[in-house]
């Protein structure tokens, strides 16, 4: 009887082991490469000479390069016409952006991901493929737009589905500035490969295409692919908790509560994050915030009403 219980125990423990190798598979935070240009140097000028010595490494130009070009690495700051390091220092942006600044009609770059050391968790169902990453353009330009997608491919490179964020356009813009955009789906089975394709594009070719892209993210992931922010009322008081993402580490997050003319603020470092609120001094509806800093793929602004407690 001894001999059948411990082999029992060994069983399960093989079983466990087995579930706990398969969960392994799934790969881990940002699959992006140099997800926002800061490996290499920075182009200065906002011109095309010596363009190709900023191709950012991990990035794949156009395929048909007569009519397409790619994205190059341009630092922050270095041209009226590149966003600003305020706009890096607001979006953990660094020092470099990716910039898709050639004179044609259209620019695009991309990665291939190979994820099929997920196969088996990917086939059985519920895994979500994230894609998200920070998009800009030159302020009120009505000629420049950049978009954001995700591929999901099988082994022999056929796509079995897309999913874009929505896209970002010049002429919608009162600054020059970068916005997060994020979207998600569950990857069909079969997918093996993934692949993250920046493009940016102007309706007539003979001007530089303003489209920046920083903080590009991918992840597969059988959680949650944003952080998700919850209120309620304990004693009296408003609790905020941040549940983060399953794809990138959160660093840190800061809170803050406005009610009339008072807004009060924390911020926590470590899981659980959460914040507490007292009533005093906050008068009317409440508009939450928190700001989620995440390592790899930028910060993410969350924000709920409340009544008060």
């Amino acid at each position: 009887m001894r001999l059948r219980s411990l082999a029992l125990v060994a069983c399960v423990a093989g079983l466990a082991a087995l579930a706990a190798v398969a969960y392994a598979a799934l790969p881990q935070g940002n699959l992006v490469q140099n997800p926002g240009g800061e490996a290499g140097p920075g182009q200065t000028n906002i011109g095309n000479v010596g363009a190709v010595n900023f191709i950012p490494p991990g990035w794949e130009w156009s395929t048909v390069p007569e009519k397409e070009a790619g994205f190059v690495a341009a630092q922050y700051g270095a041209h009226p016409y590149y966003p600003s390091k305020a706009v890096s220092a607001q979006i953990g942006g660094g020092k470099n952006f990716l910039w898709a600044g050639y004179p044609l009609q259209r620019s695009v770059a991309s990665q291939a991901i190979d994820v099929s050391s997920a196969a088996a968790e990917i086939d059985a169902g519920g895994v979500k493929a994230c894609v998200s990453g920070y998009l800009g353009s030159l302020k009120r330009n009505p000629d420049s737009s950049i978009q954001l997608a995700l591929e999901l491919l099988s082994e022999d490179g056929a796509k079995l589905a897309q999913v874009a964020v929505p896209a970002v356009r010049g002429a919608t813009l009162a600054e020059t500035t970068l916005l997060r955009r994020a979207a998600q789906r569950t990857a069909p089975r079969g997918t093996r490969q993934l692949r993250v394709v920046l493009t940016a594009q102007r309706p007539v070719s003979g001007g530089a295409i303003y489209g920046y892209a920083d903080n590009v993210s991918v992840g597969l992931t059988s959680g949650s692919c944003e952080p998700v922010l919850t209120v309620k009322c304990v004693k009296k008081a408003l609790v905020a908790e941040v549940t983060p993402s399953s794809v990138a580490k959160t660093q840190r997050v800061r809170f803050a509560v406005k009610g009339g003319a008072r807004t009060k603020q924390a911020s926590d470092a470590r899981a659980p994050y959460t914040a507490r609120f007292t009533m005093d001094g906050l008068t009317g509806r409440l508009a939450v915030t928190a700001v989620v800093q995440q390592a790899g793929s930028g910060p993410v602004t969350l924000t709920k009403k409340s009544r008060r407690c």
